[in-house]
């Protein structure tokens, strides 16, 4: 199966950091202007869709006569109509948090497969038909640790292996990659005790390609063939072991981070030769707590979990603008057509001109808890609420 150019195959799209450099979404939209259509899930969830080819992809926790499971849906992207489920039954429980549930990792889908995580660590493959190819339950493998909040981090697709970190403040904690092909573990890297919801990225500059992987109050890169570590740039363990939600992003040879949950933005550049990053710069004020930040355009955008957006100079770090857009945020702004997207917690979206001055070009809502992020496709933009999945394409033009 051929992929499409405007396929968001991913957590954070294509390139895994919340663009779409050839898509042109709407601008305005409501709960019945610029609906191209609309789909009510079983059940509720947190995860973001993912778009490839015709298919979408999401993921659900459903709830019936007492019994809990977890669901893998495609969704015909055109139409939304259902394609197929699978019914992944339930695993070991975790607690969560009372805002998410178990469905809350972001499918990962490549030209033949999908693959699917939930909050209790499991992980599955699929085929893009609905065939259940394996699953790994790392409970099963590692024990359980009781989680505190479930465990948010999303599969990421290497050349020989499938990316999904062990990390809780229990410990033992790893770096692990599974076999594509069998589920089972493929390698294995020891890492220090602490908790991370922070799906890592991939990363390729100066003829080498890295995994960075924020926790533990640092950020850490691998050498994503030998796997082997290549440096560490952070303070080390520091409160709460360096939890962190948040995952980092690359721009114009930068990597913008937070070393923990709402602390200083850090921005460093990526040398070659295996080398330590060089600092750059460290914002005055902290980030977010759960949004990852966006560059887009020479500028980092940084949506704070009360609702105040803070707009950077990704060269400098100087603060260019900050300003409240309101309510709650968890869900990762996006960005296409020189447009910056950003959704709250009431199901409001806010699009705003990219740039050095805030200009808000529409205030749209669908009525229903957004804490998802949006897949850009196209002319569509994809949101996943609390049970629904919309198609949102301006009519008319």
């Amino acid at each position: 199966m051929a992929a499409f150019a405007a396929d968001w195959p991913r957590w954070r799209g294509p390139n895994a950091d919340g663009v779409a450099p050839e898509a042109d979404p709407p601008v305005s939209w409501s709960q019945s202007q610029n609906i191209r259509w609309s789909v009510k899930l079983p059940g509720w969830g947190t995860s973001s869709p993912v778009v490839y080819g015709r298919k979408l992809f999401v993921t659900t926790e459903v709830e019936e006569g007492g019994k809990r499971s977890l669901l893998a849906m495609a969704l015909d992207r055109h139409t939304g109509k259902e394609l197929w489920r699978h019914d992944f039954g339930l695993g070991i429980d975790q607690r969560t948090h009372e805002k998410s549930n178990l469905a809350v990792n972001t499918p990962a889908v490549t030209d033949d497969a999908v693959y699917v995580a939930f909050g209790n660590s499991d992980i599955a493959r699929y085929s893009h038909d609905g065939e259940l190819v394996w699953v790994t339950r790392y409970m099963d493998l590692f024990g359980d640790p009781r989680m505190a909040w479930g465990y948010g981090t999303s599969p990421v697709v290497l050349e020989d292996s499938i990316l999904l970190p062990w990390d809780h403040h229990k410990g033992p904690c790893f770096l692990i990659g599974l076999d594509k092909k069998t589920g089972k573990v493929l390698w294995k890297k020891e890492r220090p005790i602490g908790t991370s919801h922070s799906t890592p990225i991939v990363v390729t500059h100066h003829g080498q390609t890295d995994i960075l992987v924020s926790g533990k109050h640092r950020l850490t890169a691998f050498d994503a063939r030998s796997r082997e570590e290549l440096w560490q740039y952070g303070e080390g363990q520091g409160p709460f072991n360096g939890e962190i939600v948040a995952s980092p992003v690359v721009g114009d040879g930068l990597v913008f981070f937070q070393l923990w949950r709402q602390t200083q933005i850090h921005a460093v550049r990526l040398v070659g030769g295996g080398k330590p990053p060089e600092p750059v710069w460290v914002s005055q004020k902290p980030g977010p707590q759960e949004p990852s930040l966006l560059h887009y355009q020479g500028f980092v955008y940084s949506l704070l979990d009360n609702g105040v957006l803070a707009c950077l100079n990704a060269k400098t770090g100087e603060e260019v603008y900050r300003t409240r857009l309101g309510g709650a945020c968890n869900s990762s702004p996006v960005a296409a057509a020189g447009r910056v997207y950003l959704s709250n917690n009431d199901g409001v979206t806010y699009v705003v001109k990219a740039g050095p001055e805030f200009e808000l070009l529409s205030t749209n809502s669908l009525g229903e808890r957004i804490t998802a992020s949006p897949a850009i496709s196209g002319r569509d933009i994809y949101y996943r609420t609390d049970s629904h999945v919309f198609a949102i394409r301006e009519t008319a033009r």
